[in-house]
């Protein structure tokens, strides 16, 4: 009995033993795991940036040609032609511009931080001639956007763990939109305007979680909000996010009993830093908006810090303070209704609001309309990977509410001002859908959140549930649904990342760059190009889209360009029904060639049409019998300039003539050239004395410097006893497009008809020359 006694006290000694081994082997293994994980930490991150830098590299291939870089939108011409500027004459940037709103010039109103620092990289680099800033400047975007994507890293990093980081991390490489502004040449401010706005929010959850350095911190903050207000006028958007945290935050301390005297302090100190680093350039045009925006927001910051403080003193109830906020909301509002506001401030906030939520570009500014407006914009969005994302969004935001709920201190605060940010930007795109370049990043980092939250609660319940006997079982299955889910969750974005970055064409590649290339090299030089203070000799009238690439590519003057100057006349222009009309405006900005292109009537009609006020239906009208969709042409259209130059190629006009056309030919019956080129010229008057009976009139057999024939035709016009023709074509033989017979001058009736074949010099266009003819 004793011996059998024994026998079980050592079976369970060698139990304890083998359980305490096991453990004490399993935490061996933990720690070096563990180790192991914070070794490998940077390299994950380091794997992420390449990702991120490879495809950013990908996406802008296209910008590579054989005549040099292409840059891909509009904006990013001007951008490169003020980093060109900036890199030739540094740190001096352009501030007005003679080759713009010509020939009046134009007040350049563009923060200049992120072209003087593509400047600056430039002349780092030894870069000053055009191509070799082209190259360099090209690669700012990348910077920035790799960039971006170790602030994200590091933002949830402080508020979460390694894992979750790293996947928001992986999001921002993929968000598509934001790969769009920070792919190769992608020269536009909006890539800088993300940065900033991440790194303000990093360094104030920093400022929460490291209370020792707080004030650095928040320093820091503050440079970087003067910085984004040297980078966008509107960065009062981003920067009033952290003016509502301040808001939520006080709501919740108050509710808890406690003081809001951090949360205060921290945004004071940052709103005072960038304020004052806005003081030297306050008044002018392009940081006004911004300098009076932050010192509204310290005001905002002190009043409700001030309310909170009464509240807790006095006892009241935490319910107070929101609706003490509401009620000053609503008495700021009366007052800028009633009196404009303090000092403008308000008028300034409700411009600016309007101009976001208003829906005021519909129709005129792609990128400005809100993302969905009507049933069609819903059900394209519904239907689209953007959707799901929105979607997945929102639960990530529930997730993120959740995860708030179980933070406690600095931690909480952090992941309270992190969903703030992310709220806001993603409700800014259902403003204007140019936000998806930063609100695509945001639904990156709720997706993130969210599949974290999920793999939570999948582990948790497989924990619970699965009995001892099934263990290995539930480990593999546990291990398996995390992997499907992150790919769900992933696939949305990975989706939309290949399309855009294998269909990130340059918009002016092919035919309009080639025809910009064409007339730089065919028309006369103009002045002052790299120095535009004084006015050069004459004009280029193109649709507002096109300025950019006409100031850019071909190097001269545009009376209307992507800034909207100028979109009156331009507008005025194309849409008017009479020569006389069409000469005044191009006499009046000094205009001697026009540009149209197949876009502009099958693509961009409508917002012509909605810029001039005027009814699209009258020009064109769609009928839809519910199998086929047809756009009938109205009488009106064919009235236009813009149809009788582009349609008919200059026929029944007097001074405007076709001197090139693309080589791309679009639609059918017929076929129309791209791009057409026009050139604006006195012609010569060919006075025939004839009958007053007959009809007088002139035909040209022409062909386009494509090989395309076609005919110029013009009816003459009774004038002081005689018939008077102006025609805009010569008959001497040169490139390009040109006469193939002389002018057939023709007068008749029905009973007799006279011809007379008539050469007409260039001279003679080109000085409004008088030529007589009997008949």
């Amino acid at each position: 009995m004793t011996a059998s006694i024994a026998t079980r006290y050592g079976k369970r000694i060698l139990i304890i033993k083998y359980y305490c081994y096991k453990k004490l082997l399993y935490s061996a293994q933990s720690s070096i795991h563990m180790d192991r994980g914070k070794r490998s930490e940077p390299a994950e991150l380091f794997a992420v940036v390449i990702l991120g830098l490879l495809l950013r590299l990908f996406a802008g291939r296209n910008s590579f040609s054989e005549n040099g870089i292409i840059l891909p939108g509009y904006d990013e011409y001007y951008h490169m032609r003020r980093i060109l500027f900036s890199a030739q004459h540094f740190p001096n940037t352009l501030w007005f511009d003679s080759y713009l709103n010509y020939p009046h010039g134009f007040e350049i109103t563009w923060p200049p931080l992120f072209d003087q620092i593509s400047a600056a990289l430039c002349v780092a680099l030894g870069q000053h001639s055009k191509t070799g800033v082209e190259i360099a400047a090209s690669f700012v975007p990348i910077i920035i956007g790799i960039i971006a994507i170790v602030a994200v890293y590091y933002i949830v990093r402080e508020l979460f763990d390694h894992k979750t980081a790293l996947l928001a991390a992986f999001m921002t490489a993929l968000a598509p939109d934001f790969l769009l502004y920070t792919m190769f040449a992608a020269l536009d401010h909006h890539c800088l305007e993300v940065l900033l706005s991440l790194i303000i929010l990093l360094f104030l959850i920093l400022a929460i979680r490291r209370s020792e350095k707080k004030i650095l911190f928040a320093s820091a903050a503050g440079v970087a909000m003067a910085a984004l207000a040297y980078t966008w006028q509107g960065a009062d958007i981003y920067l009033a996010i952290f003016t509502l945290y301040a808001a939520v935050q006080m709501t919740l301390d108050t509710r808890a009993g406690k003081s809001s005297k951090e949360t205060a302090t921290l945004l004071l100190v940052a709103y005072v830093i960038a304020f004052v680093l806005l003081i030297p350039f306050a008044n002018t045009d392009w940081l006004r908006a911004s300098f009076q925006g932050t010192g509204a927001m310290i005001v905002a910051i002190g009043v409700m810090f001030a309310i909170a403080m009464i509240i807790m003193k006095r006892g009241i109830t935490w319910k107070a303070f929101p609706l003490s906020l509401l009620i000053l909301g609503v008495l700021f509002a009366l007052t800028t209704k009633l009196s404009g506001g303090l000092f403008g401030l308000g008028a300034m906030i409700e411009t600016g609001m309007e101009y976001i939520w208003g829906g005021e570009m519909i129709g005129k500014i792609g990128e400005a309309e809100p993302l969905i407006y009507d049933y069609e914009t819903f059900t394209e969005v519904a239907s689209s990977a953007l959707g799901l994302n929105i979607l997945l969004s929102l639960a990530g935001i529930a997730a993120a509410i959740n995860f708030i709920r179980r933070s406690t201190g600095a931690i909480r605060q952090g992941q309270i001002m992190l969903l703030v940010w992310a709220m806001v930007t993603i409700a800014l795109t259902f403003g204007q859908s140019r936000f998806l370049y930063i609100s695509t990043v945001s639904m990156g980092l709720m997706i993130s959140i969210l599949f974290v939250y999920l793999q939570e609660a999948i582990g948790k319940r497989h924990r619970d549930d699965a009995p001892d006997a099934a263990c290995a079982e539930s480990a593999r299955h546990s291990n398996m649904l995390p992997a499907v889910l992150l790919l769900l969750l992933v696939l949305p974005t990975a989706w939309n990342t290949i399309y855009f970055s294998q269909s990130a064409l340059p918009t002016a590649a092919g035919d309009w760059e080639e025809s910009l290339a064409w007339l730089n090299e065919n028309s006369n030089a103009t002045s002052f190009f790299d120095s535009p203070q004084e006015s050069p000799e004459y004009g280029v009238m193109s649709w507002w889209d096109y300025g950019n690439w006409v100031l850019y590519l071909a190097e001269r003057p545009v009376v209307a360009n992507n800034f909207q100057v100028g979109w009156e006349d331009a507008a005025k222009f194309y849409l008017s029904e009479s020569e006389e009309e069409a000469a005044a405006i191009l006499d009046a900005r000094k205009s001697r060639y026009i540009l149209t292109d197949y876009s502009l009537i099958y693509g961009k009609l409508a917002a012509v049409t909605a810029w001039a006020n005027e009814d699209i239906s009258s020009y064109m009208r769609a009928e839809d019998d519910g199998t086929t969709y047809t756009i009938i042409p109205q009488v009106r259209l064919f009235n236009t300039t813009l149809a009788r130059l582009y349609l008919f190629d200059g026929a029944g006009t007097s001074h405007f003539r076709l001197i090139h056309e693309s080589k791309t030919f679009l639609g059918d019956n017929p076929a129309k050239s791209e791009v057409k080129i026009f050139e604006y010229v006195p012609g010569a008057l060919i006075r025939v004395r004839a009958d007053p009976d007959k009809k007088v009139g002139a035909l040209l057999n022409m062909t386009s410097n494509q090989g395309r024939p076609f005919i110029y035709v013009n009816e003459a016009q009774i004038k002081s006893g005689a018939f008077e023709i102006r025609v805009p074509y010569s008959t001497e033989n040169g490139n390009g497009c040109h006469a193939t017979t002389p002018y057939l001058v023709f007068s008749g009736n029905k009973d007799e008809l006279k011809t007379i074949d008539l050469n007409v010099s260039e001279q003679d266009i080109t000085q409004g020359r008088t030529i007589e003819l009997t008949m």
